[in-house]
């Protein structure tokens, strides 16, 4: 099984409530984050709380939507730190947008983010990898289970036609550079994580009577966690995962 302990990671999002939890247990099993968000107050709040944890959170303004700002967190990693081991593209926005009555600047900012944002994010830590001669690493994007199986809009779990869209377009460029990368005989994992609803959302997309139907940020942990741990010469692709007995 492959030692986390002492790896370098970079979380997007790192202070949304999935972010949050990922950090937490990274950071806690000896990792040093670098973790990235919008709201750098709210990251120096969560920097102060893991304080005397065995990692590190190196906290780093930084909105996808920004190509300046990517650069600029790229930049500040090769210099600090050299690279990162692994990559965890966390971040992700949800706007309440209509196919036929939705603005193209809503659509625009959810695409900015969503896609663009962490394609460009994902090219840096590819180079970082490459100029310092890392020949394996991993990439874990999380997904949606609606960027495999498209939800009805009338559904318990009303879905955002401009999200679904954003989060189909992840797994095509998932599976696109997983391809890439082995047809160049690279031994870095490309790992897609793809839940349900997560508790974190519940507030927005839910009924409170309904609450059964959402995952907690710690079944997506644990489903991290385990990808990344699984033998150098194994790869877990993809994992899907939703509440037992949910029928979607």
């Amino acid at each position: 099984m492959s030692n986390l302990s002492n790896k370098i990671a970079l979380v997007t999002d790192a202070c949304s409530e999935l972010g949050t939890a990922i950090v937490e247990e990274l950071v806690s099993k000896g990792l040093k984050i670098v973790g990235l968000s919008s709201d750098i107050n709210k990251l120096k709040a969560l920097v102060d709380e893991l304080k005397g944890k065995p990692g590190k959170l190196y906290p780093l303004q930084c909105d996808l939507s920004l190509p300046n700002e990517i650069e600029s967190a790229s930049e500040w990693i090769e210099k600090n730190l050299g690279s990162v081991d692994i990559l965890i593209n966390n971040a992700s926005i949800n706007l309440n947008w209509s196919s036929i009555n939705g603005g193209i600047q809503e659509l625009k900012k959810i695409l900015d983010v969503n896609v663009l944002g962490l394609s460009l994010i994902t090219k840096k830590v590819l180079q970082l990898l490459k100029s310092k001669g890392i020949e394996n690493g991993s990439i874990i994007n999380i997904n949606d289970i609606c960027g495999l199986k498209w939800l009805p809009l009338a559904s318990d779990r009303p879905i955002s036609p401009a999200y679904a869209c954003s989060k189909s377009a992840l797994a095509v460029l998932t599976e696109c550079l997983r391809l890439e990368l082995a047809q160049s005989q690279s031994s870095i994992k490309v790992i897609s994580i793809s839940p349900n609803l997560v508790e974190a959302e519940i507030t927005q997309q839910l009924p409170k009577e309904n609450s059964r139907l959402a995952l907690k940020p710690k079944d997506v942990v644990d489903a991290l966690l385990y990808s990344l741990q699984t033998p150098e010469n194994v790869l877990v692709k993809d994992l899907v995962i939703t509440p037992i007995r949910e029928i979607i």
